[in-house]
């Protein structure tokens, strides 16, 4: 039996800022990590740069309420705080995204675990907890290498998306307490759609505005960078409609999604960002004078590459409505193994924003991705884990 004042169930991004700040308050603290090392996902996220946080606007999706009260708790600059008494330098882009300096996620994860060391944290690795229970005084996890009980446990056990880097389903560590579960499902995923359009276009990659439609309604919409691939579409823009247009398909209906290319055009600005939803044909007079007023012979020579070039001219109609409104019929959504964060998770109705603790039991806190929060790409879903571990962890001292 390991005796510990605080256990850290998930060794990711919540979990080592909650271990860290809770040892810096004298506590005795072990994390258990059922992979064979802590922070992988924090490896991959940002393109292997660790977008750390993002001081724009918010953008949360399922309990968005609860985050904005976690962030009003342990907003960005509080975050940041706790990197740079660590020793890491931070930059922001003019996107307000947050990244350490040397544009490194190796060099943040060196950092987190030194801290731990340098604190005395216990880590286990390989240490998947199969059970958790609250006896008469203390919280015991049980697991393959015994059991470990402590005054206070934080689930921070992460989402089902990314399986590959140490994604696993623990949602009934809490279920199994009484917590409920808000269905999950995959988000910023590529999506699959119909492959005719997509003929020869596999590998390409462009700015563009994206905007999901049910039947002819606008739904969502994004700017950023479309990557198009034989099964369908990636990139920013085109992931951040995975959300609505999983829902949709969820209902059974036929959500489509149109691109606009004025980006590639210099029509539009090219920025990663959402944007409100709107008519696909919102465009369509200004591409329509751009093509009149190009030179005579083939008025996309030079403005789009070959291939897209070749594309559009197979599919025929309206050359202006083709640039502004590309259309794809969305089939499906890619699974959890292409999936940045999951949606869904668990309620967080049962948990206190300012110490991440559940109301009714005593000393059960959960942070991160376990919760039924998501945000868009650009550092908003670590910076939520980041605030709930360091909220949980002060609130365990």
């Amino acid at each position: 039996m390991q005796n510990n004042t605080v256990l850290i169930i998930g060794g990711g991004a919540s979990g080592l800022a909650a271990a860290i700040v809770a040892a810096q308050g004298g506590q005795r603290v072990t994390v258990l990590e059922r992979g064979d090392r802590v922070g992988k996902k924090l490896l991959a996220t940002g393109n292997g740069r660790c977008n750390l946080a993002n001081t724009g606007a918010p953008a949360y999706f399922g309990d968005a309420a609860f985050a904005a009260e976690v962030l009003r708790q342990m907003p960005v600059s509080q975050v940041l705080r706790f990197f740079h008494a660590l020793g890491l330098p931070t930059r922001e882009d003019p996107s307000a995204r947050v990244y350490p300096g040397c544009n490194q996620a190796a060099a943040v994860l060196d950092l987190l675990r030194a801290q731990l060391e340098a604190l005395g944290v216990r880590v286990i690795t390989q240490a998947e907890v199969r059970a958790l229970k609250r006896t008469e005084k203390v919280w015991r996890a049980e697991t393959g290498q015994g059991s470990f009980t402590a005054d206070r446990v934080l689930v921070c056990c992460g989402g089902l998306a990314a399986p590959k880097l140490g994604a696993a389903n623990a949602y009934s560590l809490l279920t199994d307490l009484g917590c409920r579960l808000i269905p999950t499902s995959p988000a910023l995923s590529p999506l699959e759609t119909e492959k005719a359009p997509l003929k020869g276009l596999s590998g390409l990659r462009l700015p563009a505005t994206v905007t999901l439609c049910d039947g002819k309604r606008p739904v969502d919409a994004a700017q950023g960078e479309i990557l198009f691939a034989d099964y369908g579409v990636s990139g920013v823009c085109a992931m951040q409609m995975a959300r609505a247009a999983g829902e949709l398909l969820r209902r059974r209906r036929e959500p489509m999604l149109y691109i606009d290319f004025s980006p590639t055009l210099a029509l539009e600005e090219n920025r990663m960002r959402r944007i409100p939803a709107r008519d696909p044909l919102y465009n369509r007079e200004n591409v329509r004078q751009w093509l009149a007023g190009r030179p005579l012979g083939d008025p996309l020579l030079g403005a789009l590459p070959r291939v897209l070039r070749e594309r559009l001219r197979a599919a025929g109609g309206d050359m202006a409505e083709l640039l502004c409104a590309y259309p794809l019929r969305v089939t499906g959504v890619k699974g959890y193994d292409q999936a940045q964060v999951t949606a869904g998770g668990i309620d967080c109705a049962d948990f206190d924003p300012a110490t991440l603790m559940h109301r009714r039991l005593p000393g059960l806190h959960a942070c991160g991705e376990i919760l039924n929060v998501d945000g868009d790409c650009g550092g908003f879903n670590l910076m939520f884990a980041f605030a709930t571990g360091i909220l949980a962890g002060r609130a365990s001292v």
